[in-house]
């Protein structure tokens, strides 16, 4: 249920005054009947669907007590309950909520499939595994809780959510778009106006809570304050406004101030309100308790027996601990210390000195049994640079990256260097904070961390590496500023013949960049030069070398590159990278070889964004090659995994890819959507790959609808990349053609012509070929058009060839030789219909009807089956037919077993089959066979 219908479920609370319901601690909730009833409503409503809501309001205005009347409701109901709290200023360890949300679950895992199962208990500590992606935890996290809900509904009651560690915080995120499938509802509180670790996705419902109704506050007043008289009365409901938690505490403070107190004479916020009201009951707490009490607010979630532990360091102990329980300001249980409300906690963490903090930090240092958390309190309670320290967060900060938990490795890493003694050190420990940020998705955080690493002098591992850091983050953001290529500092630092590898590691990973962000060719000469003049045997420097000069390299890099694809294997950049070159090379068969293994290898590490991004590579060989449904199914399955993994650049790559598709198989709404999709996530086309792709796309449909002026306009702009340029050289030349402007081409023709001479590329030759025939006198035309199609049959791109025969047919019919145009005609259509491309189809079917010859009855182009699949249904349709599990198809897609299940569901009657067994035969006989 989304906010429109929690809205609805707003509107019909019930009318019968002031509810007064008993929640867990049995007091009576006051004057939230509607939201009450709304929100129950979810819970009783969820076996159609779950959903998500974040429960807004100031500090003390009742967020927990409404929260907690749902639970009550939830377990008279028969639902699982499974709760986490945030904790403000916690030293997180990474995950730490999701550990307390999941924990009781476990039991389940499993159940789950083998690298999810894997990836979620290396996250909680549980087991220790390879480091897993944010992708794969929160997909397990999710198919533990769709696995609970098999058995009974869940509620998942997460309070504080702005205090919520990060790296949990992005799970919740994930989670609560996805609940459609299962009986979950997520309820979440957060302080309006807190700056949040993480928040609920935008889709999420949101209630906003506000004060209580007047005869509310009077009635609650009147509970815990009846024998105030009416002037301390009036001026206590005045200064509340309404807020649960002041009507409580306010009579307290005025009570500690004596009647005419002054702690309330000055108007403040709401929450400076309720701090001042708490510190003024502090007022007599006896030393030895205020000094406990520092302890407790020190001490983040600690157990009981740590806490007191700690205490009897600072010659604390019971008898301190006394009057705050008498004062009802701490309440114990078997394993905790409890604050009457985080405001209270805040305040006394606020109002401590320094001195007071450092004490509190060092006693409970030196009995934590965790060792995260005792080098965290030892950190705190120092103000002077410390290397042994500065070790020991760095050592936090490898476990938390260990177990996907960035976020707090980067603040780990970060405290390291603050207190670390030498620059060196700190350059390090900053340049790994920086990368691990990059990692996380944290951009911002990752560039101002260069920036400091930048402003000191780092060895030459470190400089390496932030030059590699900065170079991926400017190709996967599009940040400019994370992109400077800073020559004079690296060649400051590996100028000498030992560093000559790392040299060639940064001056590669530059080539990426100039590359990619088309910079000037200045740019692109200067990194060539310092690559000749350097002796390497690494398999980089003749990777980057072809990046930059492709011609320069030509035709013995086209020859040595297959021999390169061992020496880069097991890297997904190098692969990646590899790839590119091949493409720049024209080599197509490697350049596929190298995305396919590039995402396997990703796949494997658990590298999701390095798999995203081959799989947009692989797509747009795969359209080249005329696989377009394959094409789409890599291009859709990559947006899912850079969109899930917070890559905006990369989802709009992977959208220009899937435009072209589109765009290609005729259907042009589809393309346009994704061309809108992919300039809101492409940062204004700083990367020429994804303007490149984004044009050719616009162009194919203008093409396609006739406007060849608009489509001339498109091709012009894909020169920001030439390798793309390249590759559209026919279809800017049909455009040309049609829009009365054939000598537009004349220059990128020839320059088409020599790549395709120099590489011996079937691909391009056949493209060349057919721009010719295109721009030839009617009695030289016939010549190229069959050189064309001769090409076209070595060149491994059917739906080209089937272009090339169907324009070849075109202009026989206009000869009037129409029985020779219809041989091109009729096998044009069968290559169309094969492939998918129902505008193509449409297009051949109508020229060979006006050849005098009836097309078949299925020209569209479209499946046959009975209704048409998504591409991430055919993508579980095509694992199912090979045989593979619902558990391992999960793990190979990022999805729930339970949500493969659901497709897979679907899929059957699509295609008019019962069982797995007749999948691999209805999807040969749709045309979707792999």
């Amino acid at each position: 249920m989304g906010a429109d219908g929690l809205a609805a479920s707003l509107q019909g609370g019930t009318d019968d005054g002031v509810l007064r319901l008993r929640t867990d601690d049995q007091r009576p909730l006051l004057g939230r009947d509607e939201e009450l009833a709304a929100l129950t409503a979810l819970l009783d409503r969820s076996g159609g669907g779950g959903t998500a809501v974040l429960v807004e309001g100031e500090a003390g205005v009742g967020k927990t007590a409404l929260v907690a009347a749902v639970e009550a409701h939830a377990r008279r109901a028969g639902h699982r309950v499974l709760r986490c709290t945030g904790v403000q200023g916690s030293n997180a360890v990474g995950f730490d909520g999701l550990h307390e949300l999941l924990h009781p679950l476990l039991p389940y895992a499993d159940a789950m499939p083998g690298r999810q199962r894997a990836a979620l208990l290396t996250a909680l500590a549980v087991e220790d595994g390879p480091v897993p992606d944010r992708l794969l935890v929160s997909t397990a996290a999710l198919g533990l809780l769709e696995e609970a809900a098999a058995h009974r509904p869940v509620l998942v009651r997460v309070e504080d959510l702005h205090w919520v560690d990060r790296s949990s915080a992005e799970v919740l995120d994930f989670i609560g778009l996805r609940l459609s499938n299962a009986p979950i509802v997520v309820i979440a509180t957060a302080r309006t106006g807190h700056e949040p670790t993480g928040s609920l996705p935008c889709s999420a419902a949101r209630l906003e809570l506000g004060p209580l109704p007047e005869d509310a506050a009077e009635a609650l007043l009147a509970e815990r304050a009846g024998g105030l008289t009416e002037t301390a009365r009036r001026r206590i409901l005045a200064e509340a406004g309404g807020n649960p938690l002041a009507l409580r505490e306010l009579p307290a403070a005025l009570a500690a101030t004596g009647a005419a107190g002054t702690s309330l004479a000055t108007r403040l916020p709401t929450t400076r309100r309720l701090e001042q009201a708490f510190l003024d009951q502090l007022s007599a707490v006896p030393a030895g308790s205020r000094a406990l009490l520092v302890l407790a607010a020190a001490a983040d979630d600690a157990v009981l027996q740590d806490v007191m532990a700690a205490a009897r360091t600072m010659d604390l102990g019971l008898a301190d601990l006394g009057p705050l329980e008498v004062r009802g300001l701490l309440r114990t249980d078997l394993s905790a210390l409890h604050f009457r409300h985080p405001l209270l906690r805040s305040a006394v963490l606020g109002s401590a000195t320094a001195a007071e903090l450092a004490a509190a930090h060092r006693a409970l240092a030196s009995v934590a049994r965790d060792e995260t958390r005792a080098a965290w309190h030892r950190a705190s309670a120092t103000f002077e640079r410390d290397e042994t320290i500065a070790a020991d967060l760095e050592t936090v900060a490898r476990r938390a990256e260990q177990r996907g938990a960035r976020p707090e490795a980067v603040r780990a890493y970060e405290r390291a260097a603050t207190l670390s003694q030498g620059d060196v050190g700190r350059a390090r420990r900053l340049g790994r904070a920086a990368e691990t940020a990059r990692a996380a998705g944290m951009t911002n955080e990752a560039i101002e961390l260069l920036e400091q690493v930048d402003a000191l002098a780092g060895d030459p591992d470190t400089v390496t590496a932030t030059a590699v850091t900065r170079t991926v983050l400017s190709l996967t953001t599009g940040s400019p500023v994370a992109g400077r290529i800073e020559t004079d500092r690296v060649r400051s630092v590996l100028g000498g013949a030992e560093h000559t590898d790392r040299l060639v590691e940064v001056l590669w990973v530059w080539a990426l960049s100039v590359r990619g962000r088309n910079l000037p060719r200045a740019e692109w000469h200067a990194i060539e030069t310092q690559l000749r003049s350097l002796s390497s045997s690494s398999p980089l420097k003749p990777v980057a070398l072809a990046l930059l000069n492709p011609f320069g390299t030509a035709p013995a890099a086209r020859a040595d590159l297959p021999h390169l694809v061992p020496q880069l294997t097991d890297s997904p950049l190098g692969m990646a990278s590899l790839a590119i070159a091949a493409e720049s090379l024209q080599d197509l068969e490697t350049a596929l070889t190298c995305w396919e293994l590039a995402y396997e290898r990703a796949h494997e590490l658990g590298a999701v964004a390095d798999e995203a991004q081959a799989l947009r590579g692989r797509a747009t060989v795969l359209l080249l090659r005329g696989r377009i449904r394959d094409a789409v199914a890599d291009a859709e399955y990559a947006v899912r995994m850079a969109s899930e993994s917070h890559l905006p650049l990369v989802a709009g790559m992977a959208y220009g890819t899937l435009a072209r598709a589109h765009a290609l198989l005729g259907d042009a709404e589809a393309a346009a959507q994704a061309l809108r999709d992919g300039s809101a996530r492409s940062l204004g086309g700083r990367l020429a790959l994804a303007s490149a792709d984004a044009r050719w796309a616009a162009g194919l449909v203008a093409l396609g609808q006739h406007r060849y002026r608009d489509a001339q306009i498109e091709f012009t702009h894909m020169t920001v990349h030439p390798t793309r340029s390249l590759w559209a050289i026919a279809d800017r030349t049909e455009a040309a053609v049609h829009g009365g402007r054939p000598e537009s081409v004349t220059e990128t023709l020839a320059e088409a012509e020599a790549v395709a001479s120099t590489f011996r590329s079937a691909h391009l030759t056949a493209l060349v070929l057919r721009s010719r025939a295109l721009l030839a006198p009617a009695d030289r035309a016939e010549s190229w058009f069959v050189r064309a199609v001769e090409a076209g049959q070595l060149s491994e791109s059917p739906v080209e060839l089937a272009r090339t025969r169907l324009l070849f047919g075109e202009w026989l019919r206009r000869e009037r030789r129409v029985v020779e145009a219809r041989t091109h005609l009729r096998e044009a259509l069968a290559e169309f219909v094969a492939a998918g491309t129902a505008g193509f189809a449409a297009r051949a079917a109508a020229e060979l009807r006006a050849a005098g010859e009836a097309p078949p009855n299925s020209t569209s182009g479209a499946p046959s089956a009975s209704a048409p699949l998504t591409p991430q249904e055919l993508q579980i349709a095509r694992l199912a037919a090979a045989g593979m599990s619902n558990r391992e198809i999960a793990d190979r897609i990022y999805l729930s077993h339970r949500t493969v299940s659901t497709h897979l569901y679907k899929v059957f009657p699509k295609l008019g089959v019962s069982s797995r067994a007749g999948l691999a035969e209805a999807l040969a006989a749709t045309g979707h066979a792999d």
